[in-house]
């Protein structure tokens, strides 16, 4: 595979949980790193990658090089995956 994607946030997110659900059956190499326990490594991904909101998806190449993707909406965009979030419908309500 010539890139992978990493995922960072929440083990408590739906969000971050439905983006794993959406690269599990995807065929696409993934990482994922959960924050959770560390809000300095929170503070430095933020930084690192522009953000203020997790999950953060970030698409690595096998030469290192990285460009962020987004978040859930935009990896759902990318894989064009037509499932909807349940959990994540049930929060905004």
């Amino acid at each position: 595979m010539l890139f992978f994607y990493h995922v960072y946030g929440s083990g408590k997110d739906p969000y971050c949980i439905e983006c794993v659900r959406m690269l599990e059956p995807s065929g696409y190499e993934y990482a994922l790193t959960f924050l959770d326990k560390s809000p300095e490594l929170s503070k430095l991904v933020a930084k690192k990658y522009e953000v203020d909101k997790f999950p953060v998806v970030v698409e690595c190449d096998i030469n290192g090089k990285e460009q962020t993707i987004g978040g859930y909406e935009e990896l759902k965009a990318a894989l064009e995956y037509d499932d909807e979030c349940k959990q994540c419908n049930k929060n905004k309500q």
